[in-house]
Order: structure tokens, then C-alpha cells, then sequence
């Protein structure tokens, strides 16, 4: 497949109204993506969008989403949206899906079911759209011929945003869907995920933009009600009126999970700039008595903080690496790599190359990302092997960095 690449200008123009031609014309659709707030936000907010326009969306979703993010379920069984966790599923609606969306993926080993999709469904050759703002590594095209929407975006929901926008112009005796608060919770959390609370913000006017025109939408549109001898009054922690009180639920932690947090963080190791921490699973250890599987949703909400945790220990860099599988079902190590907040002077994508030469052929299985996150997966390795192996890694980093 071909490499992506951002559009604009005429391009980006004449894409964008492919894509509104291609959503008017069909009624059913799939919606794909490898699952994180910004890409589920993404599609949350078309798919409530679609509803108003009487459409049908199928929403893949192989796994629960973690406590930070659990009003998206919410959203999802308030509204009845369709959701589909496994292969059983894409078989019985394969018939019934006329167009598919991909979103915020890189490339199609990061698609949950992505082979019995790509065999049940793309066979057919249905009109694909492609929403994305990954690029370089291993991001790449989902199809040779679907429109592509790529575009450089602190986060897929401001495309998402974009494209909102312009079908409100084609159908304007619809919903506005900046007047609907779901869509907006869904479009800021997926804003808000993709740049760590707005503290990385590589586009800063279109961060300030959408932020401001979302957040005072969904001011404009939330009503708290008070508090009678039948009900309580709204509170904020149960009811979002601004994106930071999106902010503050996605950002807490319980005090078990606190600390979890904090046993594992004592284990961090300091490189120069680079600091690493082992989760694999042989680790376990040093947090079985407070914690549950390293598989479980309760430490998967854990790790998602130790990831922007760990780079700020060190000021540069931070490396996470534990035990998981891709989104082929295949066992893999991940090497998580994220810059700290206040620190841009390496574009980690630089990494591969040493992570390719330390694991070559079929042991490297793929990664990429931005300049200051990327994740990367190899087959898994006997511990000590992969921690020698590593150690060059980060010594790579630890030098090449201003």
C-alpha cells in the first residue's frame, strides 16, 4: 500500500466533497479504527451524527473502554448505537453495509477483525473514506482507491469536526450537530486524548479554534438543573459542561490505582534523557498483591497513565514496554515511546531504524505514530534477550538527543 501523506489545497477540497457526496448517497456504513478516545470520539460523533440523517452505522469495537473514557459507553447504549465486539457479528451485517470508514489508524495490522473484515466486506470493493492524521513510520493507505481525508490535525475528531461542519451546509433542516451535546463530548475527549489535556499541541491556531468553538457550544447547550425533594442537583463529575470538566474525569485516578501508579514508578530506569520502565510480565511481581492482571481493564487504565507518567520522570523520554497482542490476535512486546510535555527536541519516528536493525525481519511486526509518540511491536523474545536489546535502543536515543 502506499505511504500516507497529508492533503490540501484543491485536493483536500475536491476530497472532502467526494466524501459528503459518498455519506448523502449510501445509507448503511462500518465504522473502523484502532480504539483510543481520539478515534472512538471520532466515531461516535459521525455515527450520532448519521442517526439524525436516518442513517445505519455499524461501530467496531473489539474491547471495553477504560474508566477514563466509560461515558463513551454510556453514549453508545443511551442512543442504541450498533456495536460490533467480534467475527460472528461481521458475518451476520456483511450483507447489510454498503460503505466503510476508517479512522485515526495507521495502518490495517491496527484494525481490530481487519482480516474477516478485509474477506467479508472489502472484497466487494464497497466505496471506502479514510480519516487519518498519521503519518511517516508504517502509516500507510487502507485501499488503493478509497478517498482519502489526511490531513495534519492535533486529533482525528478536528477533521471529524471539519467534515461535520460542511455536512451541516448540505442538509440544513437536520440537527446542527454543534448543538447536540453527545457529539461534542465525543469531538473535545478525542481532542482533548490526542494532545494530553491540551499540554502537546503541534497546530496551536486549529487547537485553539475548535476548543473554543466546541467548548462554548457545549456551554451554550448543557442545563443544570437544581436539586427538589425528589432528585439531586447536577454535578459536575456526572455531567459535562466544558472541556475541562471532560478533562477531570479523564484524569483521575482511584486511590488503588494511585497506587499501583506509584509502586511501579519506583522501578523506572534513568538513561540521560531516557527513562524506561519494565512491565512485562515477569515484573508482576512487584505489584500482584495490589493489583489485578496486567490483562485486566483495571490495569490497562493504569498503564495509559504510567505512559504520559514515565517520559516526565525523565524531562526527554519515556520507553514503556510490557507483554500484549496486536490487532491480529498475534503475542507481541510493546515499546511505547513518548516525549515529555515540555520537550520536542527529537522526532522518536527516527527510532525505527535502530529498532529494525535490532530486530530484524519477520521479529520487528510494525510501529509508528508522531514526532513525540510512537509504539512499536516485536515478537516476543526471552526477557533477557529483549531488556540487551533494549538497552542499545535506548543508548541510541540517550545520545542522539539535543
Amino acid at each position: 500500500m502506499k505511504e500516507k501523506a497529508p492533503i490540501d489545497g484543491q485536493t483536500w477540497d475536491s476530497n472532502l466533497k467526494q466524501a459528503i457526496d459518498l455519506i448523502q448517497k449510501n445509507q448503511n456504513f462500518i465504522f473502523c479504527a484502532d480504539l483510543d478516545p481520539d478515534s472512538v470520539g471520532s466515531m461516535l460523533a459521525l455515527s450520532l451524527y448519521f442517526n439524525h440523517l436516518g442513517k445505519k452505522v455499524y461501530i467496531v469495537m473489539s474491547e471495553s473502554l477504560g474508566d477514563g473514557v466509560d461515558f463513551f459507553e454510556q453514549i453508545i447504549e443511551y442512543n442504541s448505537l450498533k456495536v460490533v465486539r467480534n467475527e460472528k457479528s461481521i458475518k451476520e451485517i456483511k450483507d447489510d453495509v454498503q460503505s466503510v470508514i476508517f479512522f485515526d489508524t495507521a495502518n490495517t495490522k491496527l484494525v481490530p477483525f481487519y482480516p474477516i473484515i478485509s474477506r467479508e466486506i472489502l472484497s466487494k470493493a464497497p466505496p471506502v473514506i479514510e480519516i487519518d492524521h498519521h503519518f511517516g513510520a508504517d502509516s500507510e493507505e487502507m485501499t488503493d482507491y478509497g478517498i482519502k481525508l489526511f490531513r495534519n490535525a492535533n486529533a482525528n475528531t478536528e477533521i471529524i469536526a471539519e467534515l461535520l461542519s460542511n455536512l451541516k451546509e448540505v442538509n440544513p433542516d437536520f440537527p446542527n450537530p454543534f448543538f447536540q451535546r453527545n457529539i461534542l463530548i465525543a469531538l473535545i475527549t478525542g481532542l482533548l486524548g490526542d494532545t494530553l489535556g491540551g499540554k502537546v499541541v503541534p497546530f496551536e491556531e486549529d487547537f485553539k479554534y475548535w476548543m473554543n468553538t466546541l467548548g462554548g457550544s457545549l456551554g451554550s447547550v448543557t442545563r443544570w438543573r437544581a436539586g427538589d425533594e425528589e432528585r439531586f442537583s447536577d454535578k459536575q463529575k456526572q455531567k459535562f459542561g466544558s472541556p475541562d470538566h471532560v478533562l477531570k474525569y479523564m484524569n483521575r485516578l482511584d486511590e488503588a490505582k494511585q497506587l499501583c501508579l506509584d509502586t511501579l514508578m519506583k522501578t523506572v530506569e534513568l538513561n540521560g534523557g531516557v527513562a524506561s520502565l519494565n512491565i512485562l510480565d515477569s515484573t508482576y511481581e512487584n505489584v500482584k498483591e495490589i493489583s489485578p492482571s496486567y490483562d485486566s481493564e483495571w490495569f490497562n487504565e493504569v498503564r495509559g497513565f504510567l505512559l504520559n507518567t514515565v517520559p516526565e520522570h525523565s524531562g526527554k523520554v519515556g520507553i514503556v514496554y510490557f507483554h500484549g497482542q496486536n490487532a491480529e490476535g498475534k503475542d507481541c512486546i510493546f515499546m511505547k515511546v513518548r516525549r515529555a510535555i515540555d520537550y520536542s527536541g527529537f522526532d522518536l519516528r527516527e527510532s525505527e531504524i535502530k529498532i529494525k536493525e535490532l530486530f530484524p525481519g519477520d521479529e520487528y511486526m510494525g510501529g509508528g505514530g508522531h514526532p513525540g509518540a510512537v509504539s512499536f511491536r516485536v515478537q516476543p523474545v526471552d526477557e533477557n534477550d529483549f531488556k540487551s536489546r533494549l538497552q542499545s535502543i535506548v543508548e541510541h536515543i540517550a545520545k542522539n538527543l539535543p
